[in-house]
């Protein structure tokens, strides 16, 4: 059975699954080169299908992530196009008078200036929205619940048009319940386990607990009162940066801060809300999470407020997940939404006594929906055909899901661009070579095979430096991304390394997609020094289990047979604000704009002379 899965909102992303295995999935973001692009995905499609050779006519179900839709978001192009001061403006204009003058301004009308009537499927078909919204005194909202068939049927008629298939193959998912089905089935666990989601917002809920035994999920706790990724949200807008986007900036700040200084901002954050049992309780409901929030810290500190927020959100989660283990009697855990981006959450919670495993898959907020949306829809038709999901719903084997660099590609690079003329080009270089260049502090783009589905670059699309030395860290904030001094990069680690560079790791999958942190060892403190958290020596690594990618694993032995260390610096390869490279060209350019000393496109190697 083909499906087809599309999450069409933040960072837009389609997925294909074959007979249970997720064959291909990529964002919208890699092909149209905007950053969190909230579009159509039109070419995230059409990648997916090609990758299977398959056509529109070939899918048996079109699985659209979201029971609820709103063109608000899309039309405006807020996730894409928004600056931080549009979305001060937002709270302003719109969510002001809401919450605190009762009235019920107009989304689009305030923000009249930002919309984009260009983007697919259309001015006409778009103007035609806009009609029918005040028509039905609808607010354009995911939440509006009266415009909810409306919304449905609009999708269903995009995608409909755009891949010739009938209407009645389109299906729509419960936010929720893709997170927490992608949790699951796309982690390599079969057994028991305690399934939790948690994000904003989503179909009316923002987070929920689950037992998934002998294959069937049964919900235990749902609400749509949890607070803590709107406050994540909102407290980076009011620390100056941009929400949706730098959480993990945030994030990266709060190591450091200091406890004895946060502790003013840690009572505001507890005097909101707490956990009782395994639900979220208010303590005091606040009105609205900017404006409460933005009063209550003014004075305190940037760095103790983002240190506050880190220890509340490390406290909430623990005390929550503590409760929902001794209600259920479970120990491995899977954990999906936006929350679940957290990696210091995930590494308290990997730590916590009473966990056996904890597995969080790639990117595990909304852009893993189209996943969601694939693995939601085969579970249900599962159940009712009475046969055992576990035993037909594949997990993830590695995150290379998306189109790959070909030979051909980079020879027609090589040839268009004369780049024979500038650079030095060495084909089919040997990965000695490449793991001698690291070793003597060269800083080389790696683009090759498939590209990784996500947030994270994992060896595929990553600049790759010697972690051992931290002079390579200002080289590559400052002449290559261009980004926050503060924030830490991260190590790729061989898996027959992994123990011994960090602390409490438990084998198996659980480390091998950057979403747990860990504490690190001496010997991986020595080791892998510049792919660390400068403040407190952590890391979220990238674990490689043999055979999982052999060419990237290839270059980080070599790089160990010249050093000693089993582990490699990685960054994402992309200027900062862009999305992650994806073709050759995008990583020529990168190149080109930047100090990279080498450029690596499978096994041609392009150095500077």
């Amino acid at each position: 059975m083909n499906v087809l899965g599309i999450m069409w909102e933040m960072n837009s992303t389609a997925a294909l699954m074959v007979d249970g295995k997720v064959i291909a999935s990529a964002s919208e973001e890699r092909f149209s080169r905007v950053k969190n692009d909230e579009r159509y995905p039109k070419r995230a499609i059409e990648y997916v299908l090609r990758e299977a050779g398959l056509r529109g006519r070939d899918l048996d179900s079109v699985a659209f992530m979201g029971l609820g839709w709103g063109p608000n978001y899309v039309l405006t192009r807020h996730y894409s196009k928004f600056s931080i001061a549009d979305n001060i403006r937002e709270q302003e204009k719109y969510w002001h008078p809401i919450f605190y003058e009762k009235k019920n301004p107009d989304y689009l009308e305030v923000f009249k200036d930002k919309l984009d009537f260009d983007q697919y499927p259309g001015k006409l078909i778009w103007r035609k929205v806009m009609r029918d919204m005040k028509r039905m005194r609808g607010t354009g909202r995911a939440a509006d619940v009266m415009s909810q068939k409306y919304f449905q049927d609009f999708r269903r008629s995009v995608v409909a048009k755009h891949l010739h298939i009938d209407p009645k193959k389109i299906y729509f998912i419960d936010h929720s319940t893709g997170h927490a089905l992608y949790a699951y089935f796309a982690s390599p666990l079969r057994g028991d386990a305690l399934v939790a989601t948690a994000d904003a917002w989503g179909d009316n809920l923002n987070a929920t607990l689950a037992v998934l035994r002998g294959g069937v999920m049964r919900r235990i706790y749902e609400t749509n009162n949890l607070a803590l990724a709107r406050l994540y949200r909102y407290t980076t807008l009011i620390l100056g940066m941009k929400p949706n986007e730098h959480e993990y900036k945030v994030m990266g700040l709060a190591s450091y801060a200091k406890k004895k200084y946060w502790q003013d901002a840690l009572a505001v954050f507890r005097g909101v809300q707490k956990v009782e049992g395994i639900a979220f309780k208010f303590v005091q409901k606040p009105p609205d999470m900017y404006f409460y929030f933005r009063d209550k810290l003014e004075g305190i500190r940037f760095d103790s407020i983002a240190g506050a927020l880190q220890a509340y959100t490390e406290e909430m989660l623990l005390a929550w997940f503590q409760n929902a283990l001794r209600k259920t009697r479970m120990r491995d855990v899977v954990f999906a939404g936006g929350v679940a981006m957290n990696v210091k959450a995930n590494m308290a919670l990997n730590r916590m006594r009473g966990v056996g495993k904890l597995y969080v898959n790639p990117t595990p907020d909304d852009a893993s929906q189209a996943m969601g949306a694939c693995y939601a829809f085969m579970y249900e038709r599962l159940l009712k055909e009475k046969k055992d999901p576990r035993r037909i719903l594949k997990p993830l084997r590695d995150s290379y899901l998306g189109p790959a660099i070909t030979d051909v590609e980079i020879e027609d690079l090589v040839r268009r661009k004369k780049l024979h003329r500038r650079y030095r080009i060495t084909k089919k270089v040997g990965t000695a070579k490449v793991g001698a260049l690291l070793a003597h502090g060269k800083i080389i783009g790696r683009a090759a095979g498939r590209s990784e589905f996500g947030a994270r670059a994992l060896g595929n699309r990553s600049i790759l430096a010697d972690p051992r030395d931290s002079s390579v860290i200002p080289i590559i904030n400052e002449k290559v991304k261009n980004r926050d001094f503060w924030m830490p990069f991260a190590p790729s680690i061989l898996e027959s390394h992994a123990k011994k560079y960090l602390v409490g790791y438990k084998g198996g999958t659980t480390a091998a997609y950057m979403t747990v942190g860990f504490n690190t060892t001496e010997a991986g403190r020595k080791a892998l020094r510049a792919g660390l958290h400068p403040a407190d020596l952590t890391c979220r690594p990238q674990v490689i289990p043999r055979g999982q990618n052999p060419a990237y694993e290839a270059i980080i032995r070599a790089f160990e047979k010249e050093t000693g260390v089993g582990g490699l610096l990685n960054t994402s390869f992309n200027l900062h604000g862009e999305p992650i490279v994806q073709s050759a060209s995008d990583a020529l350019r990168v190149f080109e704009l930047s100090q990279l000393d080498a450029l690596l496109l499978n096994d041609t190697l392009i150095e500077k002379i």
